[in-house]
């Protein structure tokens, strides 16, 4: 790992996340924005988390410390997201994304200890899509009340659960 890979565009698309939603979360309430604007804010922060992996692998930057801080941000970025609008969210939608994060941050770090690779698969990639929808949905929803969000967040959840349990299974069982 090198000082500099810091400055990998990637990296920095990482980075940016992370330093924005640290940024919202001591320096706002989401009360403050337009629904519109913080749809649009959140959108951003999870279309982020794709373009730092695509900008990696399709210009070859792909470094070391972006296979560490990619998920290590990606873990805090959602439990800072999840905690700064946890009065949007249904109680069964909070805890059910922090017990997961919780669970995939011990998993990650059993992964890293053991010097184990895991490809991120494309259900991952899908879920943590389907809970970005989510939680911009519950933002929506905060103003206007429709049940069709929180069916969709309850699905998401559940697909959520089901690609935790896919890595699970690549981690503990294939593998040994």
């Amino acid at each position: 790992m090198s000082p500099k890979d810091i400055f990998l565009l990637p990296n920095l698309i990482t980075l940016s996340r992370l330093v924005l939603s640290v940024y919202l979360f001591f320096q706002h309430s989401y009360d403050n924005f337009l629904t519109i604007n913080l749809v649009i804010i959140i959108a951003l922060i999870g279309i982020s988390d794709s373009i730092d992996g695509i900008v990696a692998r399709k210009f070859n930057l792909v470094s070391r410390l972006g296979t560490i801080l990619d998920p290590v941000c990606d873990r805090i970025v959602f439990l800072l997201l999840l905690f700064w609008l946890s009065n949007i969210f249904p109680t069964w939608f909070f805890y059910g994304i922090l017990i997961r994060e919780i669970l995939v941050m011990i998993g990650s770090l059993n992964v890293l200890t053991k010097t184990k690779t895991l490809k991120v698969s494309n259900f991952g990639k899908f879920g943590t899509v389907l809970i970005f929808f989510s939680i911009c949905f519950f933002v929506i929803n905060n103003t206007n009340n429709a049940l069709f969000f929180t069916y969709f967040g309850l699905i998401s959840l559940i697909f959520y659960y089901f690609v935790a349990l896919e890595y699970f299974y690549k981690i503990y069982i294939k593998n040994e």
